[in-house]
C-alpha cells in the first residue's frame, strides 16, 4: 500500500514538473511570436518604402515614420525580453530554443523574400 502511495505521489510530482517546463515554453513561444510579427511588419514597412515613388516626399515621409515605430516598438520589446529572461539568454540552450521558436514563427511572414525563407526553414532543423 505504501508503495503505490510512493509510486503516485512520484508520478504526480513529475507531470507537475513537466507541466511546469511546457508553461515556460509557451511563454517564451509566445514572446517570440511577439517578436517575429514585429520583425515581419518592419520587413513589410521596409519594402513599402522601397516601392514608393522618391518624388512623393508625403508618403515617404509617413513610412518612414511607420517603419521608425516599429523600430521602436522592437527595441522596448526587446528591453522587456531582457528583463524578463535576462540571466537565461546567457544560456546556449536557452537561445537555441528562443531561435527556432522564433524562425517557426517568421515563416508565417507573408513579406520574406525567398532567399530569408530558406534561411528560416534552415533554422527551424
Amino acid at each position: 500500500m505504501k508503495i503505490r502511495t510512493i509510486i503516485y505521489f512520484i508520478l504526480l510530482a513529475g507531470l507537475v514538473g513537466i507541466s511546469g517546463c511546457k508553461s515556460e515554453n509557451k511563454e517564451l513561444k509566445k514572446e517570440a511570436k511577439t517578436m517575429a510579427d514585429l520583425m515581419c511588419k518592419s520587413i513589410e514597412a521596409m519594402n513599402k518604402l522601397k516601392s514608393v515613388d522618391p518624388a512623393d516626399s508625403a508618403k515617404v515621409t509617413i513610412l518612414q515614420l511607420e517603419y521608425q515605430n516599429l523600430q521602436s516598438e522592437m527595441a522596448i520589446q526587446n528591453d522587456n525580453f531582457q528583463v524578463k529572461y535576462g540571466a537565461k539568454t546567457t544560456s546556449e540552450e536557452f537561445n537555441e530554443t528562443f531561435r527556432n521558436y522564433l524562425n517557426e514563427s517568421m515563416l508565417e511572414c507573408k513579406n520574406l523574400s525567398k532567399k530569408d525563407r530558406e534561411t528560416f526553414e534552415r533554422g527551424t532543423k
